[in-house]
């Protein structure tokens, strides 16, 4: 009998001992126990909500710690003290982040490479405001979706749900982009609020004037409208109209087209032309004085008949000087009789 008793207790302290180890184990698990060693951060955030101590802390999905603790602050702020692996390394770039964690609410506390120094962080050091980012607040958002949620099946529900958590989740610069965007809008509607003041009391009296003259404004309203069945009834000779005015632009087109190469000769001799009586201008000049009394003896001459008589007063020779410039070598000459100067 005693044997019996001995070898019943023997089993039943085994079997305690199972259940106990099973349901230490079961703790562990459920309480997210973690034994790795783990060096201890803060960071300063405006608003935790949703954040609770013993949330995860997560480096690109991946869990390296949890939340310890969270206290407020004098100034309204909020201090989140957090463990990470001692493997981590944070430095002083570093950003902290919520994030949904579910669509019932959950949160965890995300940390991200910034655009700070890459100096290490030491442990016990703190992740100030300007890097940190709370987490979006869509149950405003998710309730006024109610209306539509009665209509939708709960497997629609949640994959609207998530779709909505997914686009705004890691969107906050966007959104806050766009904010301050239509917050610089209406500063600027409102700085400007006498203009616009004025132009609706200019929008005012244009109205009135327009109703003062509506018999006015009513048959010009009615002569725009004839006009416009009038150019109806000719659209196909407007038509045509443009399409011949089309053709002649392309035959003009054509016509320039063909007349560049003697128009660019035509311009490239005047320009050699002008070249010439620019280094003889005197001598052109003198021609230009000359020729009026000449062209006179000329016509004098000619009436006599089908012919002209000349007198050899001057033969003068026209050479190339130096540096281009014109010689004039006077080969024969007379200065009496016809020849006198007058």
């Amino acid at each position: 009998m005693r044997g019996t008793t001995k070898g019943t207790l023997m089993r039943l302290a085994v079997y305690i001992a199972v259940c106990l180890s099973a349901l230490a184990l079961l703790f562990m698990v459920l309480a997210q126990f973690r034994f790795e060693n783990s060096k201890t951060y803060n960071a300063v955030f405006a608003n935790v909500s949703g954040l609770a101590g013993g949330n995860f802390v997560r480096i690109a999905g991946a869990e390296v710690g949890k939340v310890k603790s969270i206290t407020l602050q004098p100034d309204t702020t909020v201090r989140v003290e957090f463990s990470v692996d001692e493997s981590v390394v944070l430095t002083e770039g570093n950003r902290a982040l919520i994030r949904y964690d579910d669509l019932i609410g959950g949160r965890y506390l995300a940390l991200e490479e910034g655009a700070g120094g890459s100096k290490r962080l030491n442990p016990g050091g703190t992740i100030p405001l300007s890097q940190t980012e709370p987490a979006l607040s869509l149950d405003a958002l998710i309730g006024s979706l109610r209306p539509l949620y009665r209509a939708l099946e709960p497997e629609q529900i949640n994959e609207l749900s998530s779709q909505l958590i997914t686009a705004f989740q890691g969107q906050g610069a966007t959104i806050g982009s766009f904010l301050t965007q239509t917050a610089a809008l209406t500063s600027t509607l409102a700085d400007r609020d006498q203009l616009i003041g004025q132009v609706i009391v200019n929008l005012n009296t244009l109205l009135g004037s327009l109703a003062d003259q509506s018999d006015q404004f009513g048959t010009a309203v009615d002569s725009l409208s004839e006009l416009v069945k009038a150019l109806e009834a000719r659209k196909q000779d407007i038509s045509n109209g443009v399409a011949y005015a089309k053709e002649a632009a392309g035959s003009i087109a054509d016509l320039l087209t063909q007349a560049r190469p003697p128009l660019e000769k035509v311009v490239r001799e005047a320009d050699r032309t002008a070249g010439n009586v620019m280094a003889d201008r005197d001598h052109f000049d003198n021609l230009l004085n000359t020729l009026p009394d000449a062209y006179q003896l000329l016509a004098r001459q000619g009436l006599y008949g089908d012919f002209f008589s000349f007198y050899l007063c001057d033969v003068v020779l026209k050479l190339n000087g130096k540096g281009g410039q014109p010689v004039f070598v006077k080969v024969v000459g007379q200065d009496t009789g016809r020849c006198t100067p007058r």
